[in-house]
């Protein structure tokens, strides 16, 4: 009997087998490699070949195996093989296997071919941002310090599991640790996370999948009791339908003995020499970065013994409750540390403060006299009202008093704990400006706890001298934790010695930092840097770097929480003091979970019976359980958002209908129904219907969207998913799901007033996730164009009306009563807002909170933001009830096309307007337009103000922090105004000749390059910028924030380093960059730049703006006569070139010859046309030696359509070149061409001269669009016969025909391009689809939201997604290759 050797190295272990021919498992092991996987593995290998002897073989899997296999020369097998494999073995009979390791969750569901065998029919994977894997629940049991087998345990005790985030695993990791400040046992919050991966995992990486039964469970994760309760309960699974294989842990190794042996490959192991060899030798290929130089600094934490004397002496207590460590501190009257402690809070916060306070009473003894105590931290009220607290205080204001005490100098102060960061300005002793972490991050302290556990060493001594210890840290990602996380596991498994990555490490968390949390604001001169990951010095050696400033360290870094809330404690304390002692031991207490039903909100409050005393509730979003005197401050002023809810509901009043038609309609308490909801209640109240309201949004609504949304997108479609479906339950007759693409048009001079696009684009994306059938409610979804006027909404309407079999008559009168509804509202927003802001004193403050309708007036959503201001003693006012000046907007952002982005930007000059308002903006994780807007309200407003995100995460506990400390910020006098102004309109312009300049072109493709040369031909000036590279994307982010598009990221490191080359001279440069009209977000990119260059001081380099809307024929005319037609030939051209690239290289006999043709005739067009010559002449030749390129052809090729965003889609850094990707692993494939979107947008064009009635305009761009087709057939001409299997385009009339079958052609922009793209592609016969996106990309995540209703209708044809953002995947290779071989699979006849 022959033996094999499975062995699957993963990101955090590597998992060997032993199996014999026969599929008997002789033995498996599974041994964690601590950041060292290739020597594990070789130690793995090694051993097993000592137990065992020879084998016949060697086969691997798994994300770091490949190097491996290549050193080995032994067969790779894709994990998804693998794993399907295993399960068809194993659990014979499965259709869909779950598969949890340590960084991936992959879901496969399997079928049979023709001839019987079992075959991989989908399978998708998680994304970088989302949690869900191995490695995550072993970093929270180790955190709740229980071994994973004891988590398992707990979590079966659990009887109600709490709400736990489950989109990312920071988002959940932020639940967990409010749940433990609150005093939730600890079997609840494990069951949540359980419970909420589970969740996670069907929402996103099953997406609307059919989880079809029985299902098999496999990896490491399977082994979890609480995961597999928590699986079973979330699918509604029935015994028998979730079955654990045998060896659960180990199926990828096993799979890839399997599946090697029925492919009759060659896996003899000839040897480990090889591997050996490697593993010794260091290696270069990551990017690297300047050693971290240490200094030695002293850590000063030891406390000053009390001075002898008679009698007591006075102290003051203070506590600072945190997510991962509980501080204790003693202070004496000169504010001297004379006790401390600083303990590890283990998710047992009243447990860590017992026994923090009894240690230093005990310690102190009758020495002292406690006259005050205060507490802070995220725990700091259920604390305070424990041990009986005189003060409670964020941690903002105690951080920033004690930095104060320990130097008056300081200006700047960089906290840094184990789940928040914080940003401190100070001057004269005041905090004038702060910021938090948001999500993105969030955790970093937490975070290199647990790598540091991961890689094998000790957080406090071994890891900051590792750090130091590298000669040339390697360079990670530094956008989140989860994507630093990525970055790491990409190098481990390339070979990258371990101190090379503890340095890296160093370096990303500090530009996490400052690109996250900082943002751009000042940092001065003396700098702190407190916190727990002070101890750190790997940290403050990248802070020194990267700022080339000193960074201090001060005494006790690690408790200035503490020590500035006892601080504060003395400096308010009273006569007596309320606190209750240093021995708690006596205190005795219960825990209790229930969840509220009083009202929609659902809250899971937590309580605390304590013996003896009145119980203490927390959790409650209303303030039910609340103590009555944390609402005195707030008595008397107004509830202006419950106001507005009041208007909202009942602008119209009628509540029935007065001649019913039998008909109820449904509207979703989602989007629009925030600012339109009187109009839609008196429309169909008027027509005679019945109007049923969604629930108001609860922790249900948010599961139920979540859980039925077939792509990544906001918070608030995910809302309105999870509305619809409440209505739908309700058993409504019509569910009303407008598309509204756009609301009144009031800023004169901008060009449109969209809505978001993915607003526009819900009932699609409903109709997609959803499906709607016969039975059931019918969605109501028109087409409204509210900036078009009235007669237009007013005819869609009628339209609508006539559908429901409603008199015209009746229709009419309906409308005149829905318009008059709204204006009531809008009158009457308007009326109370100005009634208050004159009511407001001289002294008295009011903040503004600044949204969009749907994040910051929906009370179930919102996190309660206006009710704590209140309670604090702050008014808080809506955004729309302030008498925004939009007309005079539009003159200075023509290009806001969106229409609560021009609100927003006209609430930011109204608020710096008037001194005693202030801004929170509220808005959501992933909201598109506001990467943009948040930047240039930043700059507009000119001040500090506090951003809130909201998603699903639940605690709100950090909204409170953050508004408790910006109201202290505002009554402590903070500073207004000192922000750059922000530059607008005119500082774009069209090319000048009466001063030449160097017009620097982007690049997206290679069509620049022809474009530059056509660009010089007409006598101006013209650089095509190379293809973006590492160090584009390093210098583009240090300009953004991470939540900005890719492209944009890249344009912008693209012209920040051609600033930096020696010769670059600001007299003599300009940067070009083309506009759009919206929706989406690339229309912001030349305004963005134009901030970018600003702030690096160049101020008089131009900005050369093509607008592809009104003013295109303006700014083409700028670049020359010809300049237009030459570069519509040449993009022609170049497009046709590509085409016969795509279809000969997959096949040439020599490889590199077709790129070598290629790139030769590029340079000669570029230079027939700079020398005006005949460049059609110049294609028939290169057409004539692409053709001569030698090819094979024997071997048929699956092709792979390409659709998405355009940028990264012809870009290839962008899209880390995935077309040679896709061709190396046996792909043939074809690319849409960039006359796709100029076609799209000389239509756009069109439509809109036809819809001005501009008859001229409209004479001449039909004209263009006939020449423009003429040159069209002379290039394909040209290139007959080579251009694959689409050489012509479809006109746009029947790509948009084609794609109006997913999404109306009302959604402008590439979303309907790339449905009808990929519907041509299937009409081709092309074998599968791939849609590539920017990270976050609008339009991107309407197509992947819709390509499972494509699949639907094409036979159920492979679809890849790929969202890119520059960070290394390590299981993207995987994906392609798993992906190609189900494309090859349709190819072979076996769908």
């Amino acid at each position: 009997m022959s033996h094999y050797v499975g062995l699957d190295v993963g990101s955090i272990s590597v998992d060997a087998v032993v199996v014999t021919d026969g599929a008997e498992i002789l033995e498996a092991r599974y041994v964690r490699h601590l950041g060292r996987p290739l020597p594990a593995a070789l130690e793995v290998l090694e051993s097993v070949l000592a137990d065992h002897g020879p084998v016949e073989g060697l086969c691997l899997t798994g994300s770091g195996a490949c190097v491996i296999a290549d050193l080995l020369g032994v067969p790779f097998v894709n994990e998804v093989m693998a794993q399907a494999r295993a399960a068809a073995v194993l659990a014979p009979g499965v259709r869909t296997v779950i598969e949890i390791g340590g960084t991936e969750s992959k879901l496969i569901v399997l079928g049979r071919s023709a001839d019987g065998k079992v075959r991989v029919e989908d399978f998708a994977m998680n994304s970088l941002c989302a949690a869900g894997t191995g490695s995550f629940l072993d970093q929270q049991a180790s955190r709740m310090k229980v071994d994973i087998e004891e988590f398992s345990r707990l979590a079966l005790r659990s009887e109600t599991p709490p709400r736990v985030a489950g989109r990312c695993s920071v988002f959940a990791k932020s639940d967990m640790i409010h749940l433990q400040q609150l005093g939730t046992p600890d079997y609840d919050i494990i069951a949540g996370l359980c419970y909420a991966m589970a969740h996670n995992f069907k929402g996103t990486v099953g997406l609307g999948k059919a989880f079809d039964r029985p299902i098999a469970f496999q990896g490491g994760v399977a082994s979890n009791a609480g995961m597999v309760r928590a699986f079973r309960d979330v699918l509604g699974l029935h015994d028998g339908e979730l079955i654990i294989p045998p060896h659960c842990g180990c199926t990828g190794a096993i799979g890839a003995v399997l599946q090697t042996l029925d492919e009759g490959r060659d896996c003899a192991l000839k040897g480990l020499d090889p591997l050996r060899n490697y593993v010794n030798e260091p290696h270069r290929e990551a990017v690297r970065l300047p050693a971290l130089r240490g200094d030695d600094y002293a850590l000063d934490v030891d406390p000053r013994p009390l001075p002898q004397r008679d009698g007591p002496v006075d102290v003051y207590v203070g506590v600072d409750i945190g997510s991962i460590s509980t501080n204790v501190v003693v202070i004496d009257a000169e504010h001297n540390v004379v006790a401390r402690r600083y303990l590890m809070t283990e998710g047992r916060p009243i447990e860590a403060v017992r026994r923090g306070l009894s240690e230093v009473g005990r310690e102190l003894g009758d020495r002292v006299t406690v006259r005050g105590c205060a507490t802070t931290g995220s725990g700091r009220y259920l604390i305070g009202e424990l041990i009986g607290a005189d003060l409670i205080k964020n941690e903002i204001t105690t951080h920033a008093r004690a930095a104060v005490e320990a130097d008056p100098r300081v200006d700047t102060v960089f906290e840094i704990g184990g789940q928040d960061a914080k940003y401190m300005s100070l001057q004269d002793g005041a905090v004038v400006d702060f910021a938090m972490n948001k999500v993105c991050a969030a955790g970093t302290g937490s975070f290199l706890e647990e790598q540091a556990e991961r890689l094998g060493l000790k957080i406090e001594e071994e890891f900051g001298r590792e750090a130091l210890s590298s000669t040339e840290p390697c360079k990670l990602g530094e956008r989140c934790t989860v994507f630093m996380e990525s970055d790491l596991t990409y190098h481990q498994q390339r070979g990258v010695r371990r101190r090379d990555l503890v340095g890296g490490l160093c370096y990303s968390i500090v530009s996490n930092y400052l690109n996250r949390v900082v943002e751009g604001r000042k940092v001065g001169e003396v700098i702190f840097f407190q916190g727990g990951v002070a101890f750190n010095r790997g940290v403050k050696a990248a802070f020194e770097a990267v700022l080339g400033r000193p960074v201090i360290v001060p005494p006790h870094h690690d408790i200035l929480g503490a020590i500035g809330a006892a601080i504060l404690a003395h400096e308010h304390a009273g006569p007596t003091s309320a606190f209750r002692g240093f021995d708690l031991s006596n205190l005795r207490y219960e825990l209790k979970t229930f969840e509220c039903t009083r009202c929609a909100n659902r809250c899971e409050i937590h309580q605390v019976a304590i013996e003896g005393r009145k119980p203490l509730h927390y959790g409650s979003r209303c303030g039910r359980f609340d103590d009555e005197a944390r609402h005195d401050l707030g008595r008397g002023l107004p509830r202006l958002f419950a106001e507005r809810d009041d208007a909202l509901l009942n602008a119209y009043p009628q509540a029935e209908p007065r001649e019913p038609i039998g008909l109820s309609i449904g509207i979703p308490r989602a989007l629009s129904f925030f600012d339109r909801y009187p109009f839609w209640k008196a429309f169909f109240t008027e027509i005679g219907c019945r109007v049923v309201l969604s629930s108001p949004t609860n922790k249900r609504i948010v599961r139920l969207g979540s859980e039925a949304m077939h792509t990544e997108t906001c918070f608030p479609i995910c809302l309105a998913h999870g509305h619809v479906l409440d209505l739908m339950d309700q058993g409504v007759d019509y569910v009303f799901v407008p598309s509204v693409v756009d609301l009144e048009h009031e800023a004169e001079d901008a060009v449109r007033s969209y809505a978001c696009p993915l607003a526009q684009s819900l009932p699609y994306l409903l109709r997609a996730a959803l499906r709607p059938g016969p039975d059931g409610p019918q969605f109501l979804a028109p087409v409204l164009h509210f900036a078009s006027g009235r007669a237009t909404v007013d005819k869609e309407l009628h339209r609508l009306g006539r559908g429901l079999g409603v008199p015209a008559g009746r229709v009419q009168t309906a409308l005149d009563a829905a318009w008059q509804a709204q204006e009531a509202f809008r009158r009457r927003l308007l009326d109370r807002g100005r009634e208050v802001i004159d009511g407001l004193g001289k002294d008295q403050h009011a903040v503004v909170i600044v949204s969009r309708p749907y994040n910051g007036c929906d009370p179930g959503a919102n996190l309660g933001v206006p009710d704590k201001l209140r309670d604090m003693g702050m008014t808080a006012i809506p955004l729309d009830m302030l008498p925004l000046d939009l007309p005079t907007l539009g003159r200075d952002f023509p290009h806001m096309y969106w229409k609560y982005g021009q609100s927003i930007l006209a609430g930011a000059r109204y608020i710096a307007e008037h001194p005693n308002l202030h801004a929170i903006y509220v808005t959501n994780f992933r909201c598109g337009p506001d990467s943009f807007v948040t930047k240039f309200f930043d700059r507009m407003l000119g001040q500090p103000y506090l951003t809130i995100e909201i998603d699903q995460h639940s605690a709100d506990v950090g909204a409170l922090t953050r508004c408790e400390a910006f109201v202290d910020s505002i009554r402590g006098g903070r500073a207004r105004g000192g922000r750059p102004a922000m530059r607008t309109a005119a500082a774009v312009t069209p090319p000048r000749r009466d001063r030449l300049r160097t017009v620097c072109v982007p690049h997206m493709g290679d069509h620049s390059i022809v474009m530059a040369a056509c660009v010089r031909a007409n006598g101006l000036e013209a650089e095509a910028l190379p293809m973006s590279d590492s160090e584009s994307l390093e210098l583009g982010r240090q300009f953004t924030t991470g939540k900005e598009c890719y492209p944009c990221i890249l344009t912008t490191g693209d012209m920040v380093k051609r600033t930096r080359r020696p010769d670059f001279d600001p007299e003599t440069t300009a940067f070009f960059m083309p506009q759009a009209c919206g929706p989406c977000r690339f229309g912001q990119y030349h305004h963005f730049h134009r901030m970018v260059l600003d702030e690096l001081g160049l101020r008089d380099v131009p900005m050369i703006v093509l607008d592809q809307g009104r003013g295109f024929r303006k700014d083409v005319r700028g670049f020359g006569p010809g300049f237009y037609r030459t570069c519509w030939q040449l993009t022609l051209i170049v497009d046709f070139l590509l085409k016969a690239v795509h279809e000969i290289r997959p096949y040439e006999v020599n490889e590199g010859e077709t790129d070598r043709v290629y790139q030769e005739g590029l340079q000669e067009l570029a230079e027939v046309v700079e020398g005006h010559g005949d460049h059609m002449a110049r294609a028939a030749e290169i057409r004539r030696r692409l053709e001569s390129i030698p090819t094979d052809r024997s071997e048929p090729r699956p092709i792979v359509g390409i659709v998405g965003e355009i940028y990264v889609r012809s870009h290839a850094f962008a899209n880390s070149f995935l077309v040679r990707k896709l061709e190396r692993l046996g792909a043939q494939v074809l690319l849409p061409p960039l006359q796709e979107w100029l076609d799209y947008i000389a239509a756009e064009r069109r439509a809109t001269s036809r819809q001005r009635g501009a008859f001229g305009e409209l004479a001449l761009e039909a004209l263009a669009q006939w020449v423009c087709r003429r040159d069209e057939r002379r290039v394909a001409a040209v290139f007959d016969g080579l251009a694959g299997p689409m050489p012509r385009e479809s006109s746009m009339r029947d790509v948009l025909r084609i794609g109006s079958r997913y999404l109306d052609p009302s959604v402008k922009g590439e979303a309907i391009l790339s449905m009808a793209r990929a519907a041509e592609y299937a009409h081709h016969g092309v074998h599968g689809i791939v849609n590539v996106s920017p990270f976050g990309c609008m339009p991107g995540a309407i197509v992947n939201g819709l390509l499972e209703e494509f699949r639907r209708d094409h036979d159920a044809i492979p679809v890849l997604r790929l969202a890119f953002d520059g960070v290394d995947q390590p299981g993207e290779d995987m994906l392609l290759d798993a992906f190609v071989h189900q494309a090859r699979q349709r190819l072979n006849g076996r769908p």
